[in-house]
C-alpha cells in the first residue's frame, strides 16, 4: 500500500513556522510574556528597552552632540588656550586630577558600550536569520526523505507486483511445457 502525504507528513506545499520549535518564546494566550524573551519582570523589560535603545547609531550621534555641546560650553577655547600656554613653557598640559585622561576614558566606555550594543543586535538578527534558514533547509530535508521513502516503497511495491506476475507466468509456462514433454 503507498503512503500519501496525509500519512503523518505534510503535504509538499504546506508550508511549516520556521521557528516552530521555538514557540515557548512567544506570550502564552493569557497575553503574558515568556520568561525566555526580554524577561519576565518588569525591571528585566525596562532594561532590555534601554539597552535596545542604546544600541542604535543615533544614540552615539547624540551622545556625542551632547558631549561636544557640553565641551563647548564649558570653556573649551580658554582650557585649550590654557594647555597650549603650558606646553609652550614646558608644564604639565593636563594637571592633577587629570580630568582631560579621565575624559578620554569616559568616552572610550561611552562608545565602546554603545558600538558593543549595536554589534550585538547585529549578532542576533544574523543568528535568527540563520536560525530561520537552518530550520527551512532542515524542513526541506525532512520533506524530501519522505519523498524518497513514498517513491521507494511505490518502486517495492511495484516490484512486488510485477514478481508475483513473473511467478504466476513462470508456473504457466512450466505447466504447458511439462504437459507438452510427457506426452
Amino acid at each position: 500500500m503507498a503512503a500519501t502525504p496525509t500519512d503523518a507528513t505534510p503535504a509538499l506545499s504546506e508550508k511549516l513556522d520556521p521557528l516552530r520549535h521555538h514557540k515557548h518564546y512567544q506570550p502564552s494566550d493569557d497575553g503574558k510574556t515568556s520568561p525566555y524573551a526580554g524577561g519576565s519582570s518588569f525591571m528585566e523589560r525596562v532594561a532590555e528597552g534601554v539597552a535596545s535603545g542604546m544600541g542604535t547609531v543615533a544614540f552615539v550621534v547624540i551622545g556625542s552632540l551632547i558631549i561636544l555641546g557640553w565641551v563647548l560650553i564649558n570653556g573649551a577655547i580658554p582650557y585649550l588656550e590654557h594647555t597650549f600656554t603650558h606646553l609652550s613653557h614646558g608644564k604639565q598640559f593636563d594637571p592633577e586630577p587629570w580630568i582631560l585622561l579621565n575624559l578620554i576614558f569616559s568616552g572610550v566606555a561611552f562608545y565602546t558600550g554603545a558600538l558593543v550594543i549595536i554589534a550585538q543586535k547585529a549578532q542576533t538578527r544574523t543568528d535568527q536569520a540563520n536560525e530561520e534558514a537552518a530550520a527551512k533547509h532542515r524542513d526541506e530535508l525532512a520533506t524530501f526523505q519522505t519523498d524518497l521513502l513514498q517513491q521507494n516503497t511505490k518502486l517495492t511495491e511495484e516490484i512486488d507486483t510485477v514478481s508475483k506476475g513473473l511467478a504466476k507466468l513462470i508456473e504457466e509456462v512450466h505447466a504447458a511445457t511439462c504437459r507438452g514433454s510427457a506426452g
